[in-house]
């Protein structure tokens, strides 16, 4: 393949991605940012006249990107990024939270060494910028729901004939019993063997071949 038509594939996988990229030279100096960072930025309230291009990451203040850039600053340990960049860390992320639209959306930043050649040397940093906002309210539901579960004990007095468990000195059933310590809800059903048992008048129609397993 032709180095121009390989050069041209790379950039347009780059420019592609469903994240922001962004590269930084070992001064901090901004060298290359791809369309989704661009649109991701301005998106979250960056100016779209904002020069990327030569730019210095580390100098980034409110003042380039309003309330924004808030929540990226706080979060973001900027000594850890610079230890990326020496070599000293291999990597470094962290999560984001970005107010848009009167709706909370999750940002993770990921801070990774650039390496251009073989000679082992970090020649400044790529910084990945995704969007987690789905995971991260899945995320935040299931905290919720385990904030409202209570532990089971590992043994559970449980009535060999009608099931009911045994609770301090009460006795309740194993659903409701369950559904108080559980994010779960039961709903009924009927087994066959219970159909044939309590209701032999029907259970015909389990033997029939045509019926769905």
């Amino acid at each position: 393949m032709p180095y121009d038509t390989m050069t041209t594939s790379w950039n347009n996988a780059v420019h592609s991605l469903n994240k922001g990229l962004m590269v930084i030279t070992p001064d901090g100096i901004i060298d290359k940012i791809n369309d989704p960072l661009i649109a991701m930025a301005e998106k979250y309230g960056v100016p779209p006249d904002f020069r990327w291009h030569g730019a210095s990451f580390f100098d980034m203040t409110f003042r380039h990107f309003g309330s924004v850039f808030d929540p990226f600053s706080h979060e973001m340990d900027l000594p850890s990024v610079k230890e990326v960049m020496l070599g000293k860390l291999p990597d470094y992320s962290f999560e984001y939270a970005v107010e848009c639209n009167d709706r909370q959306n999750w940002v993770l930043c990921e801070v990774l060494p650039l390496m251009m050649n073989k000679d082992g040397r970090v020649h400044g940093a790529m910084i990945s910028f995704t969007d987690i906002t789905k995971f991260k309210h899945k995320e935040l539901l299931l905290e919720q729901a385990l904030a409202h579960s209570y532990p089971l004990p590992g043994h559970i007095p449980i009535c060999a004939v009608c099931k009911y468990v045994r609770q301090a000195d009460e006795w309740e059933p194993v659903e409701s019993y369950l559904e108080s310590r559980l994010p779960i809800e039961f709903t009924h059903d009927i087994c066959p063997d219970c159909i044939r048992r309590l209701y032999p008048k029907y259970s015909s129609i389990l033997d029939d071949p045509e019926l769905p397993d």
